[in-house]
């Protein structure tokens, strides 16, 4: 298989495995290769629903001007149907899941979610593509990037920031420190080579935990170490290690915010780290 088959398969496996009040949320998901929306819907509109559908919508320009294909996309279609009379498809009612609650179960859990080891699936729009008096097609659309984040960095052997959050470690320059000197009369520059100084590394990401009680705990925890100034091992996502770290400063980046989709408190951030003797 490759990788457009790996994401597909994964995505449909996660929608089966959508519950809701202990049943399938779903009774019908299903692959569909006709990238056409319209005949996608009236495929769907023919399958029992609830039902969900994945379809790949191809790839986009990469950014640059070297003609790299860009991200995969998917389209979810989501179908809700209502035949009991009166009842709003979108709604639903205490037997029959409505539109609404099945996007959001959807939205819940593929928005953010990484599958095939290391490509994450990231929520862009819904429309509604499809409706009548007893049935709605919504369409969700995704693109999926490939991350290198799916380990978060540790120093200390503690991760510092809580399990969801998304972090880039960036790494600081080498340098070395030296005194140059001459002499009169004779041509050139001596140099004395002092040593290599200490380079910077630097957190920088999302803290995301589930409400703001954990998420104040994560920040009080950063804070701790900030202000306790020892000296530890950083590993990053790479597996590579830097010792002799030390965290110097925790910087809030604008203002800590909810997450659409999941609720999440989210707050932007940045945690720099200096390497005493790299």
């Amino acid at each position: 298989m490759n990788e457009l088959s790996d994401v597909t398969t994964a995505v449909m496996n996660r929608l089966t495995a959508i519950q809701s009040g202990g049943a399938d949320a779903f009774r019908s998901v299903m692959m569909f290769s006709d990238p056409d929306r319209r005949r996608s819907v009236a495929h769907l509109r023919r399958v029992v629903a609830p039902a969900a559908m994945v379809v790949y919508a191809g790839r986009g320009r990469g950014a640059g001007d070297e003609g790299v294909l860009g991200m995969p996309k998917l389209s979810v279609l989501v179908s809700a149907r209502n035949l009991r009379g009166g009842d709003d498809p979108q709604v639903g009612d205490a037997a029959v899941n409505g539109a609404f609650e099945l996007l959001s179960l959807v939205a819940g859990d593929l928005d953010g979610a990484i599958v095939d080891a290391d490509r994450r699936l990231i929520a862009v729009d819904e429309q509604l593509v499809g409706a009548d008096e007893s049935q709605v097609v919504y369409e969700q659309r995704y693109v999926v990037e490939r991350v290198n984040n799916v380990t978060l960095p540790t120093w200390n052997a503690d991760t510092l920031v809580g399990a969801g959050s998304v972090v880039d470690v960036v790494v600081g320059d080498v340098s070395t420190e030296s005194s140059q000197f001459a002499f009169p009369g004779v041509d050139g520059v001596f140099e004395h080579h002092l040593g290599v100084r200490s380079r910077e590394i630097v957190w920088r990401g999302q803290l995301r935990a589930v409400d703001d009680a954990t998420l104040n705990t994560v920040e009080a925890g950063i804070e701790t170490a900030i202000g306790g100034a020892t000296s530890a091992d950083l590993t990053d996502a790479f597996s590579r290690t830097f010792g002799d770290c030390v965290p110097r400063r925790f910087t809030r980046r604008g203002k800590r915010r909810r997450d659409p989709v999941s609720g999440e408190a989210v707050q932007p951030f940045e945690m720099l780290f200096v390497q005493l003797n790299p």
